[in-house]
């Protein structure tokens, strides 16, 4: 599973082992894992997240920025040397990570029971000075001031007045409406477990309910040609309770109540400038909770409790669930006898780019429709950070 994706490797091999361990389970074989195990797990997917959350807004949203500013905007848009201390943030990262994940994409460091790695204290000082270097990069040219500063901000001014390529980007994104464009249903939901909130949850505007995943609902019926011969997708739609609603860093923070994107929401609702605050806000968070979390790993715990029963012995479903950086993931397994009967797996661009139709747009597919230029569509599209990748998986 980790090869479903070469961007979302981790997440995706950690949702496989979560439905593995409810399958066990299930069956009366709850596994036990620890407290480091869990740490581990959640350092490597936070990684996962970090890296891709600066290569989005830095080699995708920043420069189609400047290509909807003009042609000058865009020819200058890397003179300064932010494309190069950009890439080197986003390979410590990833060198982060991969101290506990063995490599990166496709790390196998997770299984049913806990992980494969065992760290000593040298490797986790390396990873907090890892951290610190993709910290700076982000203080000094993302945010323009402090993580402490930043995530004190509960509203846009303090941070408009910061000198970063967020408060640039934002600025230009104001100058041509994009704090009104990209705007969708206003529904967000997030199915797996985060630090952000208490328990997995959907927000309809700001009113936060409860969530079940016995309710997601996936679809190949729809598309958006009455012919399918002259346009279709094999692209299967997700829906909750049969209504589209948007996964990823806004749904998060909408429904973590996060001070600084409720203000934006009640601003400009869910428009493409709101989407494109929440994933950077969301990765501050992260930098933040990755440094408390390589700071009390006790490397002394196991890292690994084998199961009470022999894989081959089970026969059980299971569900897993994970808050991947563009919303959640749901992989579901049948398992007969230690053998995979069925498999199935929700990615979260599915519930964002969906195949919906004319009467019911999918949430990318509402927030694009009636916009008059090829270039704010474009624009728009991309601040979801669709991916094409594990969608076609």
């Amino acid at each position: 599973t980790p090869r479903v994706c070469g961007i979302c490797s981790h997440s995706h091999a950690i949702a496989s082992v979560l439905a593995i361990e409810e399958c066990f389970k299930n069956v009366g074989y709850p596994l036990e894992i620890t407290q480091k195990a869990k740490d581990i797990r959640e350092i490597v997917l936070n990684a996962e997240k970090i890296h891709n959350h600066i290569k989005w807004y830095i080699f995708s949203i920043y420069p189609e920025l400047q290509k909807v500013m003009g042609k000058e905007a865009y020819q200058n848009a890397f003179k300064d040397k932010l494309w190069f201390d950009a890439q080197v943030a986003i390979i410590e990262s990833l060198k982060m990570g991969a101290i506990f994940s063995g490599q990166w994409p496709h790390g196998s460091f997770v299984m049913a029971g806990g992980v494969t790695c065992d760290p000593l204290k040298s490797d986790l000082i390396t990873a907090q000075n890892l951290l610190e270097t993709v910290i700076h990069f982000c203080e000094t040219h993302l945010f323009g001031t402090s993580l402490e500063d930043f995530l004190s901000f509960n509203t846009l001014l303090p941070l408009m007045a910061t000198d970063g390529y967020m408060a640039r980007g934002l600025e230009q994104m104001m100058e041509k409406g994009f704090d009104r464009m990209g705007r969708s249903y206003d529904r967000f939901l997030a199915l797996g477990e985060s630090y952000l909130y208490d328990e997995p949850s959907k927000s309809v505007k700001t009113n936060v309910l409860g969530v079940d995943s016995k309710f997601v609902h996936e679809s190949l019926e729809h598309t958006f040609f009455e012919d399918k011969q002259k346009g279709y997708t094999y692209s299967k739609s997700a829906l909750y309770k049969k209504s589209y609603f948007e996964v990823g860093p806004l749904a998060r923070l909408m429904i973590g109540k996060d001070a600084l994107i409720r203000d934006c929401h009640r601003r400009f609702k869910d428009a493409s400038l709101t989407r494109i605050v929440a994933r950077l806000t969301e990765c501050a968070h992260l930098l933040v909770r990755t440094r408390h979390l390589l700071l009390h790993v006790n490397v002394s715990e196991a890292s690994f409790i084998p199961p009470l029963i022999d894989v081959y012995d089970l026969s059980s479903n299971g569900e897993g669930i994970v808050e991947a950086p563009r919303g959640s993931l749901i992989h579901k397994v049948s398992v007969r006898y230690g053998h995979i009967d069925f498999y199935d797996i929700i990615t979260p661009t599915v519930w964002n780019l969906g195949n919906g139709d004319k009467e019911a747009p999918s949430i990318a597919q509402k927030a694009i429709i009636g916009l008059e230029r090829i270039e704010e569509a474009d624009f728009v599209f991309k601040s979801f950070d669709v991916c094409s990748v594990c969608t076609t998986q």
